[in-house]
Parts: structure tokens; C-alpha cells; sequence
């Protein structure tokens, strides 16, 4: 089954403890720097949200790459350029594809009534529409996120006071993404330096990687290669994100056992392990986390109840970390 798609079809029945709300900024002028690109989102509905992704400022993006409003916003983005920029993408460009039901289960009651249809088998078919390798590539990350989180989130959907409030919300801003997309391309073109920065920040954000910044840089990642306290550092990533936490409670300053288990060519770590104490149904219990790097840089957490889905490090402990905050 195309659990990917299926994800997408389900989005307004299970994102609803997802939603963050976010209002139209004052239409704030970006102060033009040297060498900056011209960027404009003015009187978009998600102006300030636009912006801070072209200035590179993913600390104050309220929301994470794996949850949903970063899901409609990535591919937004990567259908409205392939509506109305089709000229515009490179030789090795990549069709989109949409999954179809090619075969259904039918169950019905003693009477011969039908109570339920469960496609059983699904094929790829291609949409027509088509992206960069890179920015597909990005896609096919998040789908990878949101999969393995499918049944935690629609186990916090049905715990909402008004899921299907929730839900048509959502509809609401999908359509006011999809428009604001469409607005985006035509303000700045499609081949325009601002837009390409936009578009590389979005994908670095989709990757949970360090951000262009106004002047062009990055994060100096030598910093994070320095001797940091990795015990304070699994601390702060496992209480940030036990704040997400549907039933379990994270006992806070319960990290032990930290151990450092692979390093890179740098002796950066690329991979450790830690054990938490928390309280769930059987009281009192102790958990594992594996954490793993990327060019230095923390990039996911694996909890032992579900060793294979990666859990988004917070972006600003990262970025605390990248700036040397955790120096011993």
C-alpha cells in the first residue's frame, strides 16, 4: 500500500492537533544588504512565514519540518512551480506521481450490504507535473516523516475537542498556501535570485540542515567539532521533544548512560546513545534514545518504542549547538 499517499489523503482527518495558526504580518520591507537577492512576499497571507525562510531564520518558523503545515507549504511550493514555471526547470527534471487504486477489499454484512471498501493495491501514475531532482528529493523525506508519525497523529486528531473544526481550518489554509504560492512566482519570477534562495532554504529546512543566511553564509559547523557537553545536549533534545508527547512524561534531567557509539573523519560524533526515566501507564519505566548527526550536527532521534522513525532534532538546540552552546 502507498502508505505516502494514503498519508496525504488523510491529512485533514488526522493533522488537526498539527495546525498552528499564523496571521498576515505587517508588510515589513526586507532591509536590502550587499549582495542580498531581491525577495518580495508583501500582502501574502504567510508573509512574515516567507520571509523568514528566504532570510534563512528557521529558528522563528513556528513549526517543525515534520508536521503538517511544513507538508502543504513544501508542496505548495513544488506544484505551483511546476504549473507555472515548467520552463524553467533543468533537463533532469522528475515527474511527480500520484498513487491510484488499481484493486479493493469489499466487506459486506450478512445481507449482501456493503459496509466497507479498502483498496488493497496501489500503482504510481504519473501527475504530469514535474520538479527538480533536488526539491523531489526533499519531498520524499518528509512523506518518509510523516508515514512513520501516521497513527500518533491520528491518535491526537481524535483527542481534539473539535477534530472536524480542525480539520476544515486546515482546508482553509491549505487553499491560502496553494494561493500564495501561485502569488510568490509571479512576484519574484521564476528563475530570480530571491526565489532560488527561497527555494534552497526550503529544501534545507525540509533536510533539517542549517540554513542560507542574508549574507549568504552558514552556520560554521568547525564549532560543533569542538568538545561540547553531549550529556546536556541529549538532555535538551529529549525534553524538547517529550513536550510532543501524547501519554508518556518525560522525567526531566533523567539522562544517563550517554556514549558516543560512531565519529566522522573530524571526530565529530555521527551517532550516540542515551537512557531517560519516564512515566507512562506502567509507571516508573526507563527508555532509550539514539541520536544521530549530520555534518556535526544533531539530525534525529530514535526513541526505542519506535526505533525507525526519525524524530526531528529541535532546530534551536541545533542551532545553539552549531554556535558552540554546549562548550564544556
Amino acid at each position: 500500500m502507498k502508505t505516502h499517499y494514503l498519508l496525504k489523503n488523510l491529512l485533514v482527518l488526522f493533522i488537526a492537533s498539527l495546525l498552528i495558526s499564523f496571521s498576515p504580518s505587517d508588510s515589513k520591507h526586507l532591509k536590502k544588504e550587499p549582495n542580498t537577492p531581491v525577495f518580495s512576499a508583501k500582502g501574502l497571507h504567510y508573509e512574515k512565514l516567507l520571509l523568514n525562510i528566504f532570510r534563512g531564520d528557521f529558528v522563528n518558523i513556528p513549526f517543525d519540518r515534520d508536521e503538517t503545515t511544513f507538508v502543504l507549504l513544501l508542496n505548495g511550493y513544488i506544484d505551483a512551480y511546476a504549473m507555472h514555471c515548467a520552463t524553467s526547470l533543468p533537463a533532469n527534471k522528475v515527474e511527480l506521481m500520484r498513487a491510484e487504486c488499481v484493486r479493493e477489499r469489499v466487506t459486506k454484512n450478512g445481507y449482501g450490504m456493503e459496509i466497507s471498501r479498502t483498496c488493497i493495491e496501489w500503482v504510481d501514475v504519473g501527475r504530469g507535473l514535474y520538479a527538480t531532482p533536488e526539491m523531489r528529493n526533499a519531498q520524499r523525506v518528509i512523506e518518509r516523516l510523516q508515514t512513520g508519525d501516521v497513527f500518533r497523529n491520528m491518535y491526537k486528531m481524535m483527542n481534539q475537542k473539535n477534530p472536524i473544526g480542525q480539520a476544515l481550518s486546515l482546508v482553509e489554509k491549505s487553499n491560502a498556501i496553494k494561493t500564495d504560492m501561485a502569488s510568490l512566482l509571479k512576484i519574484n519570477g521564476c528563475k530570480s535570485k530571491g526565489l532560488m534562495r527561497f527555494q534552497e532554504n526550503l529544501r534545507l529546512f525540509a533536510l533539517n540542515k542549517q540554513p542560507i543566511r542574508l549574507d549568504g553564509t552558514t552556520t560554521n559547523k568547525a564549532i560543533a567539532a569542538k568538545s561540547q557537553n553531549l550529556k546536556k545536549l541529549a538532555e535538551n533534545l529529549v525534553y524538547a521533544h517529550s513536550q510532543k508527547w501524547v501519554m508518556n512524561k518525560y522525567q526531566r534531567g533523567s539522562i544517563s548512560n550517554v556514549i558516543v557509539t560512531s565519529k566522522d573523519s573530524q571526530n565529530r560524533p555521527t551517532e550516540m546513545s542515551a537512557k531517560y526515566i519516564f512515566q507512562g501507564f506502567s509507571g516508573r519505566s526507563t527508555g532509550s534514545v539514539r541520536i544521530t548527526f549530520n555534518d556535526g550536527l544533531p539530525e534525529c532521534l530514535y526513541f526505542y518504542d519506535f526505533p525507525n522513525t526519525c524524530r526531528t532534532a529541535d532546530r534551536r538546540i541545533v542551532a545553539e549547538f552549531a554556535n558552540g552552546g554546549y562548550q564544556n
